[in-house]
C-alpha cells in the first residue's frame, strides 16, 4: 500500500526565500542512492559504464562527485576549467552563443511548414565529442537542440505538419513501462511523440493529447485519427462571452474524455502514416511560447533527448507597434532556454535506468538534475553584447531544475575561475512580460525564480553596467537548491548559467521603460462560478520508505476527470501542496492569474483537525496570505506551488482577451493540467481536462 507523505512543518516561504536545509523524502532518497552507487570502471577510459550510473545520474553532489571533482587554474582555453565528473573536464565560457544560431521559421507567411524530429548528433562543448540526440527540423540535416525557432503574427493562422523521423526501434534511453496505464509500448518498436505547444490557446485536437502519439512505423495512440481536419467556427460572433460574464452557448456537442481509449472523428488533426497537420490561430497576445514532445509516459526521456523549441508570437500591428521606440530591435533580442544535463566522456547524454525503488518502478527516478547547464544547446556559454540595452525571452527548460537567477558583474577576485558566490555589484533587469504576454507595468528586480516550463521576458542594460569601465563581465549565476527548494545547494557548476562580455564601444543610451506597458483587465471576484480545491500528495513505499509517485488529488491520469469546467466560466483554484517539494503547475489551453499564497499547517490538515472552509473547525492557516509576487502580476500558464501553502488563481475558461474561443474547446480529446517536473508529470502527477457547453 502507497501512502502519502507529509512534510510535518509549516513553509517558510515568503519572499522567495529557500526553506532551511532540510530534506524531503524525495531528496534523501536522492542522496541516498548516490552514497550506495557501484562505479563501474572502464580500463581505458576511466569513464562510468552507463549500466552502473543511475545513482551518478540524478546529481552532481554527491560526496564520492565532491572527492572526484577537480578545478584547474587558467588555461589556455579559458578562464577555469571544472572536471565534471564523468566526462571530461568541461571549461566555462569557451563556446559562444553566437556560433550556435537557432533556425528561424516563418510561422505568419501562410506556408504549412513541415518540422520533423530526427535522429542527429550535436556538439554541446568544444571538448565533448558530437552527442546523439533527438531533435526537430526541417530535415535531418537542420535538427538542432532546441528545435528552429517558429515566429509567428497575432492572427494570423500558423499551419504545421509534424513528422516522426526517428529510426530507431528503441528509446536512447530506458523505458519504465510500470509508470502509467496506457502509456504506449508499440509492437513494431519505435520512439512515441506527439508534439504541444505550451501556452498555446489551441483546439484539443492539436494540443498534443498525451495519448495522440504516432511512431515511424504508423503505430498510433488511441486519440490519434486520420479521419477529418479540426475546422475553426465562429463562436466569437455567435456566442457571448468575457472576463465579466459566463459564457458561451455556441458549438457541437463533447466528445470522449482524455481518458478514453477512442478519439473524436470530428475535431482531429490530419495525418499521414507518422505525420500530423496542426493549426495555430494565433489570437493570443504577443508572447513566447514553446513546443515540446507531449508523449503519455515518454515526456521526460524525449525532452531531455532534445524534443523542445521556441514559439514566438509577435503584434507589430498591435500592441507591439507602439513599442517601437523602447524595446529593443530583434538583433538584440535573444531568447534564451536554460536547462541542465549530465554527459559522458564520450559526449552522450548520461540518463538513469536504475530506479531509487527497482521493486516498485525499476528505471524511475523523482527528479533529474544535471550537473551541466546548457542554454540554446551549448555549455556555459558566453555571448559577447554592446553597452546596449538587450531583451532576453526566458525559457526554463529543465526537466526538474528551478534557476534564481541573478546578473551580477565579475570582480577582479572573481577571475579566472567565476565560482560563486562572486563579488561584483548585481545588475538589476526590468521584466516586462511572462508566460501569457506584456505585463500592464514594468518591474525592476535583481532576482528572478525561473521554474520549469515558465517564460520571462526581460530588459538588462548593459550600458548602465559597463558604466565607468568596472564592469567588463556580467556572469547569469544561479542559487536554486535541487530539487527545490529543499535539496541540495549549487555547487561551481551549477551555480554559473553563462557570461556576458560587454565591448569596449561607445554607449548606446536607451529610452525609458513606460510606466504602463499594455492594459491587463483586473479580477472581477464577484463573478467566480466554481471553486476548486486541489491536493499535491506525494506518495512513498511503506517498506522502502522510497518515493514511487506524485499525484494530483490522489488520482491517477486515467482516472475519470474531475475537472469539466464549464465553457465561458470563471473559476478560483486552491492549489494545497501536501509535499515538501515546489511543483510547477501548468494549465493547457488557458492563461490564469496568480492571487496569492497562504502557509497552513499540513499535519493538522491531515489529520482532519483544521479546514479551510469549515467553521466548525480550526483554520488549517498559520500566517496572513500573501499576494502574487512581483513577477507573477501578468498571465500565466506556469507557476510553483510552494510546499506547505495553498497556492490560489483565478482562471477564465475562455480566450485571453476575454472573447470565446475560435474554436469548439468541448470537442477532440480534450487537455490537460499537471506538474510541469517532467519526472512526476510521467508518473501520474497529470490529470485530463475536459471542457463541457454551459
Amino acid at each position: 500500500m502507497l501512502v502519502p507523505r507529509s512534510i510535518h512543518r509549516p513553509s517558510q516561504w515568503r519572499a522567495l526565500t529557500r526553506l532551511p536545509a532540510s530534506f524531503s523524502s524525495w531528496s534523501i532518497a536522492i542522496v541516498a542512492l548516490l552514497l550506495s552507487a557501484t562505479y563501474a570502471w572502464t580500463a581505458d577510459s576511466h569513464s562510468l559504464s552507463p549500466r552502473s550510473l543511475s545513482a551518478r545520474s540524478l546529481s552532481a553532489h554527491s560526496r564520492s562527485a565532491r572527492a572526484l571533482a577537480t578545478v584547474e587554474v587558467e588555461s589556455t582555453a579559458g578562464p577555469g576549467c571544472v572536471n565534471a565528473f564523468p566526462a571530461k573536464p568541461l571549461c566555462k565560457f569557451v563556446d559562444s552563443l553566437a556560433s550556435r544560431p537557432i533556425p528561424v521559421l516563418d510561422g505568419g507567411s501562410g506556408k504549412t511548414l513541415s518540422i520533423g524530429v530526427y535522429q542527429t548528433y550535436q556538439r554541446f562543448h568544444r571538448d565533448l565529442p558530437a552527442t546523439k540526440i533527438y531533435a526537430y527540423g526541417t530535415s535531418q540535416k537542420t535538427a538542432s537542440y532546441p528545435g528552429p525557432t517558429i515566429v509567428a503574427k497575432k492572427g494570423v493562422t500558423t499551419r504545421v505538419t509534424w513528422c516522426n523521423r526517428l529510426q530507431d526501434r528503441q528509446h536512447m534511453f530506458t523505458q519504465d513501462y510500470t509508470l502509467m496505464a496506457q502509456m504506449p509500448k508499440p509492437k513494431k518498436g519505435g520512439i512515441p511523440t506527439v508534439p504541444h505547444r505550451h501556452g498555446g490557446e489551441t483546439a484539443s485536437a492539436y494540443d498534443g493529447h498525451p495519448l495522440a502519439w504516432v511512431t515511424q512505423f504508423g503505430e498510433h495512440g488511441p486519440t490519434f485519427s486520420s479521419s477529418s481536419s479540426h475546422s475553426h467556427n465562429s463562436s466569437r460572433s455567435s456566442s457571448s462571452s468575457s472576463s465579466s460574464s459566463s459564457s458561451s452557448s455556441s458549438s457541437s456537442s463533447s466528445s470522449s474524455s482524455s481518458s478514453s481509449s477512442s478519439s473524436s472523428s470530428s475535431s482531429t488533426a490530419t495525418s499521414s502514416s507518422s505525420c500530423t497537420a496542426y493549426v495555430y490561430p494565433n489570437f493570443q497576445p504577443a508572447s513566447l511560447t514553446w513546443y515540446h514532445d507531449h508523449t503519455l509516459g515518454w515526456t521526460r526521456l524525449n525532452i531531455v533527448a532534445g524534443m523542445a523549441g521556441l514559439y514566438i508570437t509577435t503584434d507589430s500591428n498591435g500592441d507591439e507597434r507602439g513599442m517601437k521606440g523602447w524595446l529593443p530591435p530583434w538583433k538584440r533580442t535573444v531568447p534564451l532556454a536554460i536547462a541542465d544535463r549530465l554527459f559522458f566522456k564520450n559526449g552522450s547524454i548520461n540518463y538513469p535506468n536504475v530506479g531509487v525503488d527497482p521493486k516498485v518502478h525499476p528505471n524511475w527516478i523523482p527528479e533529474y538534475v544535471g550537473d551541466t547547464i546548457v542554454v540554446n544547446g551549448v555549455v556555459w556559454p558566453y555571448l559577447r553584447v554592446r553597452p546596449a540595452v538587450y531583451r532576453f525571452l526566458l525559457l526554463g527548460a529543465s526537466n526538474a531544475r528551478f534557476f534564481n537567477l541573478r546578473f551580477q558583474c565579475a570582480s577582479r577576485e572573481d577571475y579566472p575561475n567565476f565560482v560563486t558566490p562572486l563579488h561584483g555589484r548585481m545588475v538589476n533587469f526590468a521584466l516586462i512580460g511572462s508566460d501569457g504576454g506584456y505585463l500592464q507595468r514594468p518591474v525592476f528586480l535583481s532576482s528572478l525564480l525561473l521554474a520549469p516550463g515558465e517564460r520571462y521576458d526581460i530588459l538588462v542594460d548593459f550600458a548602465a553596467a559597463r558604466q565607468g569601465g568596472a564592469c567588463r563581465d556580467v556572469i547569469v549565476t544561479n542559487d536554486a537548491a535541487a530539487p527545490f527548494p529543499g535539496g541540495e545547494a549549487v555547487d561551481k557548476n551549477t551555480g554559473v548559467v553563462m557570461r556576458f562580455v560587454i565591448l569596449n564601444r561607445t554607449p548606446f543610451t536607451a529610452p525609458a521603460i513606460p510606466k504602463r506597458i499594455v492594459p491587463v483587465p483586473s479580477i472581477d471576484f464577484s463573478k467566480i462560478h466554481r471553486v476548486r480545491w486541489k491536493k499535491l500528495v506525494e506518495e512513498v513505499d511503506p517498506k522502502s520508505g522510497m518515493p514511487v509517485r506524485a499525484t494530483l488529488d490522489g488520482l491517477r491520469y486515467m482516472d475519470p476527470p474531475t475537472e469539466i469546467p464549464i465553457q465561458g466560466s470563471n473559476e478560483l483554484w486552491h492549489i494545497i501542496n501536501l509535499s515538501a517539494d515546489a511543483h510547477p503547475i501548468h494549465l493547457h489551453l488557458v492563461q490564469f492569474r496568480v492571487v496569492s499564497r497562504r502557509a497552513f499547517d499540513v499535519e493538522s490538515y491531515q489529520d482532519n483537525e483544521c479546514s479551510f472552509t469549515s467553521r466548525s473547525k480550526p483554520s488549517c492557516y498559520t500566517a496572513p496570505e500573501v499576494k502574487a509576487f512581483k513577477n507573477e502580476i501578468g498571465w500565466k500558464d506556469t507557476v510553483p506551488a510552494f510546499p506547505g501553502e495553498v497556492l490560489t488563481f483565478w482562471v477564465g475558461w475562455y480566450g485571453q482577451d476575454g472573447k470565446p474561443f475560435e474554436f469548439d474547446p468541448t470537442s477532440g480529446p480534450g487537455y490537460a493540467w499537471h506538474c510541469h517536473i517532467l519526472d512526476h508529470e510521467d508518473n501520474d502527477m497529470m490529470r485530463p481536462l475536459q471542457l463541457r457547453k454551459k
